[in-house]
């Protein structure tokens, strides 16, 4: 049976390309609280203003639905794992938008 020729896969959706890119500087659109995966802050403290810089260290998926998820360094060396709505190019350039060109 060719691959055409398979029945597709209910409930897939393929994982969506990331809109940055890792070494790209950001700011923080929300204040950020810690969600319990910082074991050495208080859950529910806050880990980073809304406005502070950073960098994006690393990208990732979710496991659960394959939606890019950035590792961010802000001042003081913390590391958050931010969704692109929590974040923003620090120059304020426009979102890239998947499938439209600027």
């Amino acid at each position: 049976m060719t691959e055409a020729a398979l029945p597709a896969k209910s409930g897939f959706i393929p994982p969506r390309e990331p809109l940055y890119d890792w070494g790209l500087t950001v700011a923080a659109q929300d204040d950020l609280f810690n969600d319990g995966s910082h074991p050495m802050v208080p859950a529910g403290a806050l880990l980073a203003p809304r406005g502070t810089p950073g960098r994006i260290v690393r990208v990732g998926r979710a496991e659960e639905n394959g939606m890019p998820v950035y590792l961010v360094e802000f001042p003081g060396g913390t590391v958050v794992g931010c969704l692109e709505e929590e974040i923003a190019p620090a120059d304020g350039s426009r979102r890239g938008v998947p499938g439209v060109m600027d």
